[in-house]
């Protein structure tokens, strides 16, 4: 499969190491953030200083786990940057509003936010207060959108929405927010790309017809931020085994803590004394990436 994503401008600084540190900046999250939402004009949407948006990034990363191996800030810049890659894309800007790019950015930057670095069925199996709170179902997921609305409106500091004078503006964008959000849990992944692969075989005049109603631009957005969130298979290779030595960890961890604590083992190909990783990407890329991909970057969103 090609690398369809640019190669390591800023990824390797945010994966190897965070740019220099700096009040001002703070960490990858906060550096990458200033400078794609700059560059998209989203503080000019939301009516919002940069004073404000600074705050709020910041506000964001410092409730991601730099102890987690993986689900740390720097996968949250890394998502935010294929997110803006992808929105470039001039298939893509012809297909959405800037309310909807908007929206694309906030999700990619909160997606994850206070991951534990255990998944949901870890969660579920061992019974956690987030997986009683969401009855089972999206745990995370639904925790990482909550607490990013927790954390943007508790504070006017941070509070990026605040001069937002359309409150249906506002109720637009949340639940746009939400949406992408939720699309992240991989248990409706194939669900999520059939309905894309379907929409988007529809004769031609009827999809752009439907592209200016609510419904498909709703599965374009799903589907660019679950291309984004599991983009780094496709990254240039140093990279890809960067991540995927992360990832792995994360779950060994996991398995090392099932076992114990007598949990059923979730992912038993994730033993640090058996797995091979390079086989575990390779079975990843094949069930996950490869037809997702093609889909994604194969087939016109005019």
């Amino acid at each position: 499969m090609a690398t369809i994503l640019p190669s390591r401008t800023v990824l390797w600084i945010t994966v190897r190491g965070n740019p220099p540190h700096h009040v001002f900046w703070g960490g990858p999250l906060t550096y990458l953030g200033l400078k794609i939402f700059s560059r998209f004009g989203v503080c000019e949407f939301l009516s919002c200083p940069e004073a404000t948006l600074r705050s709020w990034l910041q506000g964001i990363e410092a409730n991601y786990h730099s102890t987690n191996s993986y689900h740390n800030s720097s996968h949250a810049a890394d998502v935010m940057h294929a997110t803006a890659y992808f929105l470039c894309k001039e298939r893509v800007k012809q297909s959405l509003d800037q309310i909807d790019e908007v929206a694309a950015l906030i999700a990619a930057t909160v997606h994850d936010v206070d991951h534990p670095g255990r998944t949901n069925s870890f969660l579920c199996n061992a019974g956690s207060e987030l997986a009683i709170l969401y009855n089972d179902t999206a745990v995370l997921e639904s925790h990482h959108a909550a607490l990013a609305f927790q954390i943007t409106t508790r504070d006017d500091k941070c509070n990026i929405f605040k001069n937002m004078e359309s409150r249906n503006e506002y109720r637009t964008l949340r639940q746009a927010i939400i949406d992408m959000v939720l699309a992240t849990e991989m248990t409706k992944h194939f669900e999520h790309v059939n309905k894309f692969v379907n929409s988007i075989n529809k004769p031609l005049a009827a999809f752009i017809i439907d592209l200016n109603g609510f419904y498909n631009r709703i599965l374009v957005k799903r589907m660019l931020i679950k291309c984004a969130d599991i983009s780094n298979p496709c990254r240039p290779l140093e990279l890809c085994i960067e991540w995927a030595g992360r990832i792995s960890e994360e779950y060994f961890a996991q398995t090392d803590e099932e076992k114990r604590q007598s949990l059923p083992v979730v992912m038993p190909v994730f033993d640090r004394n058996t797995c091979s990783i390079p086989k575990s990407q390779i079975s990843f890329i094949d069930y996950f990436i490869t037809d997702m991909f093609d889909a994604w970057d194969g087939k016109d969103l005019r």
